[in-house]
């Protein structure tokens, strides 16, 4: 019997020493788990931020592609007023302005620029022609700061810079 009384606490032992080892290797599991999984956050929030940080650097440069574009824009039409030609203000009031709009039809392209005539003039345009606008609008062409626009009441706000074409 005593024989009988050794054997069964020996398997007590193994099979609560197994148990226990068991247990343990699931703890050290579940810890490395939850530490791959704090790597994986990290490393997820790492890349997150990188991309918000490419994305912040990205808008700061889309912004000052802006502003160069404008910039430039503005520094053309400065040169186009200084190399413009002027209509004699008598000439002018008795056919532009407000009071005198046309429709363009369709501009011809000379020197890769689209021009247009009308009163006796030619008129280059310097900017694009605008989204939204239809060649058989009615428009007219206005002198405002020292400038030549292309006007379209329907569309208040937006102006085209043009220029006499000599």
């Amino acid at each position: 019997m005593k024989i009988f009384g050794v054997v069964v606490t020996t398997l007590l032992f193994l099979l609560l020493g197994t148990g226990i080892s068991v247990y343990a290797q699931d703890q050290r599991d579940d810890a490395r788990q939850e530490e791959d999984k704090a790597k994986q956050d990290d490393k997820a929030a790492k890349q997150d931020e990188k991309k918000d940080q490419e994305v912040r650097r990205d808008d700061k440069e889309v912004r000052h592609d802006e502003k160069v574009e404008q910039n430039e824009h503005h520094e053309a039409v400065d040169e186009h007023r200084a190399e413009a030609q002027r209509i004699p203000d008598d000439k002018f009031r008795a056919h532009f302005g407000a009071g005198h709009r046309f429709r363009i039809g369709h501009p011809v392209i000379v020197a890769g620029r689209p021009q247009f005539s009308y009163g006796g003039y030619s008129f280059v345009m310097v900017d694009p022609w605008p989204v939204g606008w239809a060649y058989t609008d009615m428009v007219y062409v206005d002198f405002i700061d020292g400038a030549y626009y292309l006007i379209n009441p329907v569309h208040p706000g937006v102006r085209v810079v043009v220029n006499v074409a000599l």
